[in-house]
């Protein structure tokens, strides 16, 4: 057994394994081919179901578990059948897809005992295996058929590659007796029934057959076989005679030999070898995967003897090998077939796929049956089949002989039309519609019914290529259609107008060539392209060219004249002699007429004695000049157009001629071509010299927005919207490539994911959580569409319940594509990438390394090194570098426009740098500490192509490197993002290494002061100074306050660099790279319990950063988990389920749905024992008992009590959580009773925290007293709270309290939303101070409106820099929404600007479908509503209209925050202006828009009862509502109102706008000069430093309400 072990270990032993010994102990000193002869018996077995089960699983959407449970059942039924086989001495010859061939090799006199122990053999398979039930309900039996004989061994091939078969009568007889078997049933040849031993087998005679059924073996008792059995083993020269029974094959035995190894190599796929070189398991190469089929027949005639049938099978190997060697096509199988030889031939097997293998298949089975049908001796009929489609591929046997095949329902299909349809070249549909080839290279065949085969589809007669076919017929396939206009490539098109327009009066010829990879969209913008210059009035003339047109010398040229001179409708030579003599006449002399006879295939054009003297090259050169001749004369007085699709078809005596062309003649010229990849062939010389030519503009085509994705998915499916779900999926799954997006919706209609209904307004309906993000948003289809048309019936797309997009695998169009590039690759290269996707999109190279198998680092490096130069991975030494350049959507304000560029061409110069640049990147890819793929399309299929148990085993070695790091970054405390959530599951999370403490990074970090540093003298500071003088005013009380906190953040300064050193937070970084993808690799490993830990994480950290759709995305993840039926078994966490609920509030509270959010944090504290009351005498009741608590606490304060176990800790950190959230949930509700809600939430807080007796939780409990506060009317007793709260923090001998340590404090509650103390607020966000908190994780407070709503211009501009820098520098995105947020009300309302417009514009439009952003309603609802209301201003209302609608459909999304309030007052605005064009233009429709106005009106005014400042925003609009309308009375008394509130609340902005508009309303003597629009677009900049000295006007610069002439008979 050891030396058996040793044996498979080596080279030899493993590429042995998959030669039968036929060949291992075969002579190998003769020349090929040749013939070997002998005498043995033949055993074929045929299992069925193997194609049903094989369709089973390429069917299944869960296409992970496909192959790997198909391999495992082919590989254990095949195995066990295997082995029997060999037991009883038989040798494998080989496997034909679901079926095998075994020989027992003897001497003719030992026939006899060998048929009947082949005969035991079979009973015995039949007996154990005959009948096999699978795991998805289908069965596998077996047929068996015998043969017995002279047999001829046959090795054709040549020095590099060598393949077998065996020929004569009893290989014939075997497949006969086969095929009249029965599942279960063993048939004896008749040649094999005349040598048997008739006396041991009885038999059932077969009706009109020769063969017969065998039943048993008799007169032989069992225990006499043995004795027989090791009688015939002695009659096989190569069976093991070992005491060891273990070892099956003599192979196993083989010493090393490298003169015999080198042999067998021969006989083994290069695929194959590959992976045994690279020490890869073959389980590695099986799969489910799309690939081309090619069956090929030789039926020879009945004369031919075996000699002749040896040189005739050599030579088809010949020509075979040579054809599909340039396509990467693998001979996979030879043998004889019903009478015939077959080559099974395959394309894109693992590492041979490209993109176009349909053309291959058909190209190369053309020229094989060409040369078949002409070459081959005594050949009788050719027959090929060609089919395209998922099949399996993999090995398949047992462990000591197997073989590569592929199964699979395509691969029987191209067998069965190889047969039905003899003496053709036939293909399915799907090779047909992929081919992508012209229609007339076919021939619709006739249905015919084909044996084991349902519904197959059309199939078609492949016709090749035929010139005479092809004249002039080379049309563009994408037509432009007013009803799918191309999208996203308006600079494109203005590129080409550009050019076109400079081009008029040039004297030569002008090439733009636009670059793109497969699916760009360069053919619809070509056919845009060619319809725009028609529609100008210009000559164009375009085509669209393919692959096998490069080979086809001047097909390019010949075309192009052919469609221009109009000959390529004409169906006859003197239809196109007719047209020809018409163009012709007086441009060229008839005598050369003929010239043109071999270019158009005429032959009526006599050819003229000075052609005949001329030589081919005099010839051609004539030829060529004549149609420059005819092209110069049309360009005299118009301008020509040449469109190319698919340029780099183009053949090389085109490009030569274009290029002379081009430097004659002013010829406009517009081409598509490809990216070149590494493996593309060099451009010849004039090509070249075209692509480079100063001539030539060079445009790369770019991905497209997020927003035209969106558009083109609209487009597609023809609805005006689609659930957001779906948006945020097709712009993720798609990466901006057009082609992808049509594909992965064709596959979502294909499999009924999509529903499709008339789209109707928003009625109010009940909020449900499935809702949050899934709601359609409308999509216009033209700027130009009038307001009015929204009412038109149209249509919409939503997703069918229960379908999680998340799980849809990729379509196998795209799987293809990428399953291209991969194989494109070395096989280590390969092993990097499929490594690398189990990881995700992004990996570390640690981690890579720590689970590529048996892998240095050196090799390592240098695969790495050349895939970053492939383009495959790219290098970055944070997650952050990747996120910002994916963030920049270059495509959409930027053209890729550059001298064009041809590959090196291997002089010795760029050798030596690619050698150069080679070392530098491994050095780069040694330094980087992250990496990701550039094409994640090729991570997805990468990933797919491993078998589970495969991923199962990686998963499982990614998990134990990342759980070390699943926890906070150092900046933030390196902690759970759920406060103590490990504590709750401590035997779950039993691995999980112990973190580092917070007491080692104070060790290293001595002045960084985290929560914890605050000691409970804090709250006994705050008990100290309860009294203030009775005579202190309340403004010296904010004043003392405000320069107490002042005090404190100044003492922070001090420290500010040394806690630097901790860097930016990396939670994010973390987030992505650790947390997301261990909830991914233990949800792979079926490791239930711990992926729902990690995907609360996942979402506690998302909502820590603000992106509250990843959050959404999570805990819809753990939802699907928990109810799924795998998790049943497992009992979830109490805690895990109420923070679960807690997540799912806190969502929707960002959302703004606050009635969810409230039912989902009620249900979270039901489950922390911590019930809050839903009436309001519950209430009452509620706060007595929660009041006594909090005076009990207060009593034992002094009292040291160890604090609680962390345990506990978790659940009472989570209560307060969940409280604080209900504070903020009621203290937005306008409801009258909602201030004792209030209260009641603060007061349970205070208790909880002071329960949890933690030194981290204190400063919590001042914030909660904060909020405990808040409720109550803004008065004495809160600012001196706030006021000792202060100097408690200021404390002598407590060292001051830092920066972080309060802002860390402020994470730890949720903010306060305390609009009526935003002054005080301010104060705490450094607007009187330096500091600011970090934009982004959604704990800051609106500071900058304030300032401006108080004329603090000078304080605002120097904010809002600090603002920009900070979220520059964090790399925040909501930040930067609420810095152009800020940016726009400046330039709407101040008359200055920061930021231009332009700029502002450009950002909503580059980010408004980030994840992060689009869960920010508020911030989204201002931003939309800003923009309307600047368009509506300047009167551009086709513009207008988008953002406006966008704004309208976010405000059910939001609540009444300071934000959203803000928001809705600017879209209030918006109304009102429309409500006024209504009035100048539409009188038909103002009492509909005036009734929907008041209506927001009022509720603008209910809502700013949380927001007070906002209150003379509305009562203004409210006022020029009734004023427009006619009604001065209430437009007085509206305006005195805001005049009020402008004083009560401080709003000096709105007052001195509402100044201006009582003047313009009421008082003014003459028409007052709008100062605003007058300054509009263009406003001054205000620079730092400056003051409102600069700006003398700027209280007078405001947008002037004018009102409207009203007509008399106006319908209001």
């Amino acid at each position: 057994m050891e030396e058996r072990k040793s044996s498979d270990s080596t080279i030899l032993g493993k590429v042995a394994a998959h030669v039968p010994d036929l060949i291992v102990y075969g002579d190998f000193s003769q020349d090929v081919p040749f013939i070997e002869s002998f005498d043995g018996v033949l055993l074929f077995a045929d299992i069925s179901g193997f194609t049903a089960l094989t369709e089973k699983f390429s069917m299944d959407t869960s296409l992970d578990r496909g192959a790997d449970q198909l391999t495992q059942t082919l590989n254990h039924y095949v195995g066990d059948i295997v082995e029997e086989v060999l037991i009883y001495g038989g040798d494998i010859l080989n496997f034909a897809g679901d079926a095998l061939l075994a020989l027992w090799k003897v001497q003719r006199s030992q026939l006899s005992d060998i048929i009947t122990l082949a005969l035991k053999c079979s009973l015995r398979i039949q007996e154990e295996y005959g009948v096999r039930e699978t795991d998805v309900g289908l069965e596998l039996r077996v047929k068996i058929g015998l043969s017995a004989g002279h047999i001829s061994k046959v090795i054709v091939g040549d020095n590099k590659h060598q393949y077998f078969l065996v020929i004569g009568r009893a290989v014939d007889e075997v497949r006969l007796a086969q095929s009249l078997a029965k599942a279960s049933e063993v048939i004896l040849s008749p040649n094999c029934w005349e040598l048997c031993n008739r006396n041991m087998i009885e038999i059932e005679r077969i009706k009109g057959e020769r063969a017969v059924k065998a039943r048993y073996i008799k007169n032989l008792p069992d225990n006499e076989f043995d004795v027989f059995f090791w009688k015939c083993a002695e009659y096989l020269q190569h069976y093991p005679m070992s005491e060891n029974t273990s070892i099956l094959r003599s192979t196993s035995m083989l010493s090393p030999n490298d003169e015999l190894e080198k042999s067998l190599r021969k006989f083994v796929m290069r695929n194959i070898l590959k992976k045994i070189d690279d020490n890869q398991p073959l389980e590695y190469l099986s799969e489910l995967r799309p690939v081309s089929i090619v069956f090929v027949n030789l039926q020879f005639d009945e004369s031919a003897n075996t000699l002749h049938l040896c040189k005739a099978i050599h030579d088809a190997n010949m020509k075979i090998s040579e054809v599909i060697y340039v396509f990467r096509g693998k001979i996979n199988k030879v043998f004889m077939f019903d009478k015939g030889c077959t080559f099974l031939c395959v394309f894109g097997l693992p590492g041979d796929k490209q993109a176009d293998e349909s053309t291959h298949a058909l190209e190369s089975a053309f020229h094989i049956f060409n040369f078949c049908s002409t070459k081959l001796m005594k050949l009788k009929l050719v027959s090929i089949g060609v089919t395209s489609g998922p099949v399996f591929c993999g090995v398949v046997g047992h462990r000591v002989r197997h073989e590569y095949t592929v199964i699979g329902q395509r691969v029987n299909l191209a067998a069965r039309m190889m047969m039905y349809y003899p003496g053709l070249v036939s293909c399915d549909a799907v090779t047909y519609a992929n081919s992508r080839l012209p229609h007339y290279f076919f021939e619709e065949l006739a249905q015919v019914e084909m044996k084991g085969v349902v519904k197959c589809g059309e199939v078609y007669h492949y016709l090749g290529i035929s010139e005479k076919t092809m004249i002039g017929k080379a049309y563009l396939t994408k037509e432009r259609s007013e009803y799918y206009p191309l999208l996203g490539r308006e600079k494109e098109l203005e590129l080409y107008n550009n050019l076109l327009r400079n081009f008029v009066g040039s004297k030569e010829g002008r090439v733009i060539i636009y670059e793109g990879l497969m699916g760009y969209g360069k053919s619809q913008l070509l056919a845009e392209i060619a319809y725009l210059g028609q529609e100008a009035g210009h000559r164009v003339v375009a085509m669209e060219l393919t692959k096998v047109n490069v080979k086809q010398n001047f097909f390019t040229i010949r075309t192009l004249m052919a469609m221009f001179l109009g000959i390529d409708t004409c169906k006859s030579y003197d239809a196109r002699q007719r047209i020809l003599q018409g163009k012709l006449r007086g441009v060229i002399d008839e005598t050369y007429y003929c010239l043109l006879n071999n270019i158009f295939l005429i032959k009526q054009f006599p050819t003229s004695a000075e052609v005949s003297k001329m030589d081919n090259e005099t010839r051609a050169e004539e030829m060529e000049s004549f149609l420059v001749k005819i092209l110069q004369k049309t360009v005299e007085k118009d301008i020509l157009i040449f469109v190319i699709d698919e340029a780099h078809f183009i053949d090389s005596a085109s490009w030569e001629f274009l290029d002379n062309l081009l430097s004659s003649i002013p010829v406009f010229m517009v081409m598509s071509m490809s990216a070149p990849s590494r493996h593309a062939r060099l451009p010849c010389t004039s090509a070249t010299s075209i692509i480079k030519s100063p001539k030539t503009t060079y445009v790369q085509l770019r991905e497209l927005k997020a927003s035209v994705i969106l558009q083109k998915a609209c487009q597609d499916l023809g609805v005006v919207s689609i659930p957001r779900e779906l948006e945020t999926f097709l712009v993720q799954r798609s990466h901006g490539i057009p082609f992808y997006c049509e594909e992965l919706l064709r596959n979502l209609h294909l499999n009924n994911m999509l529903i499709f209904r008339l789209w109707e307004e928003e009625e109010e309906v009940e909020d449900e959580w499935e809702g949050l993000f899934t709601n359609a948003i409308k999509v216009m289809s033209s700027k130009n569409q009038s307001i009015s048309d929204l009412d038109k019936e149209l249509y919409i797309c939503t997703l069918r319940q229960n379908v999680k997009l998340q799980n849809i695998m990729l379509p196998p169009t795209l799987k293809g594509i990428a399953l291209a590039e991969l194989d494109n690759m070395s096989p280590s290269e390969q092993m990097v990438v499929k490594c690398a996707a189990v990881i995700g999109l992004t990996f570390t190279t640690d981690l890579l390394f720590h689970i590529l198998p048996e892998w240095t680092k050196r090799k390592m490096n240098q695969t790495l090194a050349a895939l970053v130069e492939s383009h495959v991975f790219r290098c970055f030494n944070k997650r952050k570098e990747s996120q910002s350049s994916q963030a920049q959507d270059i495509s959409s304000s930027e053209l890729f426009v550059y001298p064009g560029t041809v590959r090196s061409t291997g002089h010795e110069s760029d050798i030596r740098s690619s050698v150069y640049n080679r070392i530098k990147l491994e050095q780069l890819v040694m330094q980087c500490g992250a990496m990701a793929f550039c094409t994640p399309l090729l991570q997805e299929a990468a990933y797919e192509v491993w078998l589970k148990s495969q991923k199962k085993a990686l998963h499982l070695k990614c998990i134990s490197y990342l759980e070390g790091q699943a926890h906070k970054c150092r900046r933030c405390g390196e902690g759970d993002f759920i406060a103590f959530h490990r504590h709750t599951v401590e035997t779950l999370l039993e691995s999980i290494e112990s973190q580092e403490t917070i007491s080692e990074l104070h060790t290293e970090y001595p002045d960084f002061l985290e929560p914890q540093d605050i000691k409970k003298e804090t709250l006994k500071a705050l008990k100290k100074h309860k009294m203030l003088p009775e005579d202190i005013k309340a403004e010296e009380m904010e004043k003392e306050f405000l320069e107490g906190l002042d005090e404190i953040i100044q003492q922070s300064d001090k420290g500010r660099e040394k806690i630097r050193h901790l860097g930016s937070c990396e939670c994010e970084e973390i987030v992505e790279s650790v947390f997301v993808p261990l909830a991914r690799h233990c949800m792979a490993r079926g490791d239930y319990a711990r992926a729902l830990y990690f995907l609360l994480e996942c979402a506690a950290a998302y909502l820590h950063l603000s992106n509250n759709y990843m959050a959404f995305s999570n805990l819809n993840i753990a939802e699907n988990l928990i109810k799924s039926v795998d998790f049943k078994a497992t009992v979830i966490n109490p805690f895990e389920e109420a923070t679960f609920c807690s997540l799912k509030g806190e969502v929707c509270y960002n959302m703004g749905q606050m009635n969810l959010a409230k039912k989902f944090i009620r249900r979270a504290l039901v489950l922390l024992k911590r019930r809050f009351p839903y009436i309001l005498i519950g209430v009452v009741f509620k706060t007595v008992l929660e009041a006594s608590k909090h005076a009990s606490h207060v009593k034992e304060e002094l009292q040291d009590s160890p604090p609680p176990m962390e345990k506990k800790l978790a659940f009472l950190y989570q209560q307060s959580h969940c409280l604080s959230l209900l504070w903020q949930l009621f203290s937005l509700d306008t409801a009258t009773n909602s201030k004792k809600f209030c209260r009641l939430a603060a007061l349970m807080k205070v208790n909880s925290a002071e329960e949890s007796g933690d030194e981290s939780q204190e400063i919590i409990v001042g914030l909660s007293m904060m909020e405990f506060y808040a409720h109550l009317p803004m008065g004495r007793m809160q600012v001196i709270w706030l006021l000792n709260f202060i100097r408690a923090l200021q404390e002598p001998g407590r060292g001051g309290v830092k920066k972080s340590g309060l802002s860390l404090a402020l994470a730890g509650t949720q903010r306060p939303a305390l609009c009526k103390w935003a002054h005080l607020s301010m104060a705490l966000l450094g607007s009187h101070s330096r500091w600011l908190p970090v934009p982004g994780h959604g704990r800051s407070i609106p500071v900058l409106p304030l300032l401006f709503l108080r004329h603090g211009y000078q304080d605002c501009v120097r904010v809002l820099s600090w603002l920009e820098e900070l979220a520059v520098v964090e790399d925040r995105i909501i930040g930067m929404a609420c810095f152009f947020s800020y940016c726009l009300e400046l330039l709407l309302y101040a008359g200055f600007s920061f930021k231009p417009f332009k700029e502002c514009l450009e950002f909503i439009q580059h980010n408004e479908k980030n994840c992060i952003l689009m869960s920010q309603n508020s911030i989204m609802l201002g931003l939309y509503s800003s923009l309307a209301i600047w368009f509506a201003r300047l009167q551009e209302w086709g513009n207008f209209r988008e953002p406006f609608e966008k704004a309208r459909r976010l405000l059910r999304r939001t609540n009444a925050s300071f934000f959203a309030t803000s928001g809705f007052c600017r879209f209030l605005e918006c109304e009102v202006l429309m409500l006024r064009k209504h009035i100048e233009e539409k009188p038909e429709s103002v009492r509909e828009t005036r009734t929907k106005t008041l209506k927001d009106l009022d509720q603008g005014l209910s809502q700013c009862s949380t927001s007070p400042i906002y209150y003379p925003r509305v009562y203004h609009l409210k006022a020029y509502v009734f004023l427009v309308l006619g009604n001065e009375e209430q437009s007085q008394n509206h305006l005195d109102q805001a005049f009020k509130l402008c004083n009560t609340y401080g709003n000096l902005l709105e007052k001195s706008w509402l100044e201006i508009s009582k003047e313009w309303w009421f008082t003014a003597k003459g028409p007052m000069e709008d100062l605003w629009f007058k300054a509009a677009p263009d406003f001054p900049k205000w620079e730092k430093g400056m003051t409102e000295e600069d700006f003398p006007e700027i209280h007078k610069t405001k947008y002037l309400l004018r009102v409207p002439a009203l007509d008399i008979n106006n319908p209001f």
